[in-house]
């Protein structure tokens, strides 16, 4: 388990930078205000997404598991779906409210 502040998941980190290299080890880049991404050749670039959908590319795991323990590990289809249920719920009020002032309006149940 990750001693970092969002607490992230090695399975979320795979989910979103592929499997762990062999032998990784991971950098203390926050100690080290000059430290510099190499980019691996071997790694293919992946887009990360910030809770405001800014996007960045990492081009490297080690870069990857940094951005991604750093918050970068949000999904826009997820927010997209609670955005729509939102709506639903709020729509669905909307047609409570309009049909209970309709009924109530037109006399359609009886008072007795």
């Amino acid at each position: 388990m990750n001693n970092n502040f969002f607490d992230i998941s090695d399975n979320e980190i795979v989910d979103l930078c592929g499997e762990f290299p062999i032998n990784f080890k991971e950098v203390d880049i926050a100690s080290n205000p000059d430290f510099v991404f190499e980019n691996d050749l071997g790694y293919e670039s992946v887009k990360l997404f910030d809770s405001e959908e800014n996007t960045v590319f990492v081009n490297s795991f080690v870069e990857c598991h940094h951005y991604v323990n750093g918050g970068w590990n949000f999904i826009p289809s997820q927010r997209n779906e609670s955005d729509f249920h939102d709506i639903l719920i709020g729509f669905s009020l909307i047609i409570i409210v309009l049909a209970n002032f309709v009924i109530k309006k037109t006399g359609f149940v009886s008072n007795e």
